[in-house]
């Protein structure tokens, strides 16, 4: 009788065990849980293709960006990008044309006192 109990016992401890590290593990790699960041990166980093996107998981949701060609702003534009989100922002051929004069293109994205940049060099 006495060995059933401990068998009993070291299942249901196995058993919660198992549930919390699961439930820790869920939580850990929630990139929305208890976590606070945003992030800008070209879709295609390695083609000149320009589209860009912003990944949120922040409390924060207006993002204010600029693309500059040199010294040149070539767009401004804020946005709105709710928690969990991400928003692909796509630049036309209308656009493309005007990037070929420079071989430097830099985006800059605001939102709040947090800023970030990503720049693509093209070299011909």
């Amino acid at each position: 009788m006495q060995q059933r109990k401990i068998i009993t016992f070291i299942v249901a401890l196995f058993i919660l065990s198992s549930a919390y590290l699961l439930w820790t593990a869920k939580n850990f790699n929630d990139p929305d849980y208890e976590k606070n960041w945003w992030a800008l990166y070209f879709e295609n980093p390695k083609s000149d293709d320009l589209n860009f996107v912003i990944e949120n998981h922040s409390d924060k949701n207006s993002f204010h960006y600029v693309v500059i060609n040199g010294n040149d702003k070539v767009e401004e534009k804020d946005v709105l990008i709710n928690k969990g989100e991400e928003k692909k922002l796509d630049f036309g051929n209308s656009l493309k044309s005007s990037f070929e004069e420079n071989k430097k293109i830099t985006v800059q994205v605001i939102s709040g006192d947090e800023k970030k940049e990503i720049y693509k060099n093209f070299d011909k």
